[in-house]
């Protein structure tokens, strides 16, 4: 590709500015206290990790702690708006279903083959992380927004041709 005076450009224009860097800036995480249901209908204390992070925003993770000092006994990957639905009302099909219990508390069923647990939340802290992502997404859109508008504007302004031009 050649500029309008006939220059060689050299490579794609560098994303700089704000935007670099903000994508380590913007994972949020989340600790809960929560309560597990196993398969047998047992109920257990545990603690509870939600992470989202821009490189894949449509997504939470779920870490299930037994202990806090150990690392996860199992981590759950599942749609942010499967969690943001849920919260209203009954929603999800296969592995994750997500939906309200009473008025304060909200209740994730993941699904494994032939075993299953319930994790029952407080509502309050599910709402919370469902708006930080969203939050975090809006600020995200934007600053990628504003430097995709400023890296199309000089690739517009130096007058690049086609090749077959």
């Amino acid at each position: 590709m050649r500029a309008r005076d006939g220059s060689p450009i050299s490579g794609p224009p560098v994303i700089s500015g704000e935007l670099k860097g903000t994508i380590m800036q913007l994972p949020l995480e989340k600790t809960i206290s929560a309560k597990l249901m196993t398969a047998e209908y047992e109920w257990h204390e545990l603690t509870v990790r939600m992470r989202h992070s821009p490189d894949d925003a449509l997504a939470v993770r779920m870490d299930l702690f037994a202990a806090e000092a150990d690392p996860p006994a199992a981590t759950w990957v599942f749609g942010r708006d499967l969690l943001a639905t849920g919260l209203i009302l009954p929603t999800g099909e296969g592995d994750v279903r997500v939906r309200p219990h009473g008025e304060d508390e909200t209740d994730v069923e993941l699904i494994s083959g032939p075993s299953w647990c319930v994790v029952r939340m407080a509502s309050t802290h599910v709402r919370d992380m469902v708006a930080r992502t969203r939050s975090a997404q809006e600020c995200w859109n934007d600053k990628a927004q504003a430097e995709l508008d400023r890296v199309l504007t000089e690739i517009l302004s130096s007058g690049i041709r086609n090749a077959d031009s």
